[in-house]
């Protein structure tokens, strides 16, 4: 049964048990978040994954371990932990890769980014079951980041499909969406107030502005007004240059280079470099053990001197935030017009992200965050996943938000690769911008050729254009389609240029993934068209063969 049996048995019938539950999952690069909708307290409620150790967020961490003929996989805290002893077979960041053909190799077998990342959602979403045996999933949302190209959010569907999730799996939701979400229900928002959503967890920064457009009755309308940030800008890649520091500080002490570091070392490392960031968040100045060094040694460092080891990024981070506001989809918007900012994402807490912001926007009192912004996606998973469910309209629900209409708007312009004067070029077909309901264009190609072969078939190749002005080098591959005749009957015969295919892309609402479909159109009045029309889904790595039968 699929989540749209148990809506129909919320909506129509009225039921709503106590074994079911609606869970939203924020799949993190660094850690990752569940959240299940509570019927006694009318809310989402996260699941604290170390099992009553107050540690909700479970870290984002996979391991593959062998014990003689014995192979087991371990998922989260216990992996982190375990990490030095099992350098060679833990994975961790495994969300950078997806939509990659990147491999995995264990055991003599190898693993692709998405059968890894769904070790990750599997075990989120079995810690339910270990709180109640005769839980019922009815339905899931999980978050992506806005800035996620299509191959990226495909591998994410994948991985919750081989998490056991097909049919229970509303949709994606990207996470300053869900961030938008569950503001809404702790705070009321105005009409024509300007929000932006600075999302920085441990992959990438999404900056997304909102606009309230209207707040009728018991809905909120929202629209985007600008989106901006970067897909590898994250607090993994400050944990590169902690990294980075400590090497230099056990070279500086014992002349040994990253190569003479045994492996384990190196892992154990990588965990100080994340401390090392955590830490200074709190307090002004910490002390660095190095136990493992013989012989060991210690060094002291101020939160200044760390943000003056990543004044780049941080610089960085200002010219995103900047860029995101000069490209507003309706014109440039001056930092006067925001009206709140939205601080979500782990990252978000060091002190330097509010200075940062303050330094732009001149005022303090704007720049909001929620006692615990790294459970915020979650919980506006949830609350997606409860509105699409209609949970919030049952009658035993009351709940202090109101409800949430979003016009989101399309990411990244997608297209074609096209042949200008023999040159490749990036032809544009839905422009960064557009709305997901208006996302939806043709193109029309004449077939021409010599042979039969090449009168009966079409070569595309889509395409996504990450920011603007970029080359069609630095463009995304989507996918190719290549659309053939065989047996050749359905395609008529016809001379070359006589023959005319619509290719239409659209981008749907609930995701924003890329769809396609192919229709013969015949040739003007001389031929008629044939009544040939498919559909079908680019992939990446893999070519979609239309064949005509």
């Amino acid at each position: 049964m699929n989540w749209e049996y148990y809506r129909d048995l919320i909506v129509k019938d009225g039921r709503f048990e106590e074994d079911w539950y609606i869970i939203g999952i924020d799949f993190g690069t660094t850690n990752s978040v569940i959240s299940y909708w509570h019927k006694g307290h009318n809310c989402p409620e996260p699941i604290d994954m170390s099992h009553g150790f107050s540690k909700i967020p479970m870290p984002s961490v996979v391991q593959y371990r062998r014990e003689g003929m014995e192979a087991e996989w371990v998922v989260g805290d216990e992996a982190l932990r375990s990490m030095k002893l099992y350098p060679d077979t833990t994975i961790s960041s495994v969300k950078r890769k997806m939509g990659e053909n990147a491999t995995y190799e264990f055991g003599g077998a190898s693993y692709v980014p998405e059968v890894i990342s769904a070790k990750i959602i599997k075990h989120l979403v079995d810690e339910i079951r270990h709180m109640n045996p005769n839980s019922v999933v009815i339905g899931v949302v999980v978050s992506v980041p806005y800035d996620f190209d299509d191959a990226a959010k495909k591998a994410t569907i994948r991985a919750c499909q081989l998490a056991g999730l097909s049919d229970k799996l509303i949709c994606l939701i990207e996470e300053p969406k869900a961030a938008a979400l569950a503001y809404n229900f702790r705070q009321e928002l105005k009409k024509d107030e300007k929000i932006m959503v600075f999302d920085f967890g441990g992959g990438t920064l999404d900056i997304t502005i909102f606009e309230v457009v209207s707040t009728k009755g018991d809905a909120i309308s929202m629209k985007v007004i600008s989106e901006g940030g970067e897909s590898y800008h994250g607090g993994d890649n400050i944990d590169e240059y902690i990294l980075r520091l400590l090497y230099n500080w056990i070279k500086d002490e014992t002349g040994k280079s990253q190569k003479d570091i045994a492996l384990e070392n190196q892992a154990e490392l990588m965990t100080m470099a994340r401390d090392f960031k955590e830490r200074l968040s709190g307090v002004k100045q910490i002390r660095v053990p190095f136990s493992f060094i013989v012989p060991p040694f210690a060094k002291k460092i101020t939160r200044d001197d760390f943000e003056e080891l990543i004044s780049k990024f941080v610089k960085k981070t200002r010219t995103l935030v900047l860029r995101a506001l000069r490209e507003g989809a309706e014109g440039t918007i001056e930092p006067s017009e925001i009206s709140r900012i939205l601080l979500e994402g782990g990252s978000s807490s060091m002190p330097w992200v509010k200075e940062m912001l303050v330094s732009i926007f001149n005022n303090e009192v704007i720049i909001y965050s929620s006692e615990k912004p790294a459970l915020d996606i979650a919980i506006g998973a949830t609350y997606y996943a409860s509105m699409k469910l209609g949970v919030l309209s049952h009658q035993d629900i009351k709940t202090f938000g109101k409800k949430v209409n979003f016009d989101v708007t399309v990411p990244h312009d997608i297209g074609f690769l096209m042949d200008f004067d023999k040159k490749p070029a990036f032809h544009s077909m839905i422009s960064r911008g557009t709305p997901y309901s208006l996302a939806r264009k043709t193109q029309i190609f004449t077939l021409t050729g010599e042979t039969e072969e090449e009168m009966t078939t079409l070569d595309i190749t889509i395409l996504e254009r990450m920011n603007k002005g970029d080359s069609v080098d630095k463009c995304h591959l989507i996918g190719h389609v290549h659309i053939k005749d065989l047996p050749i009957k359905d395609l008529p015969r016809r001379p070359s240029g006589k023959t005319y295919l619509k290719v239409t892309l659209a981008m749907e609402e609930e995701g924003g993934l890329v769809k396609g479909e192919v229709e013969d159109m015949g040739y003007q009045k001389a031929f008629e068209s044939n009544g040939f029309k498919v559909g079908f889904t680019p992939r990446r790595h893999e070519s979609v063969t239309i064949e005509v039968e």
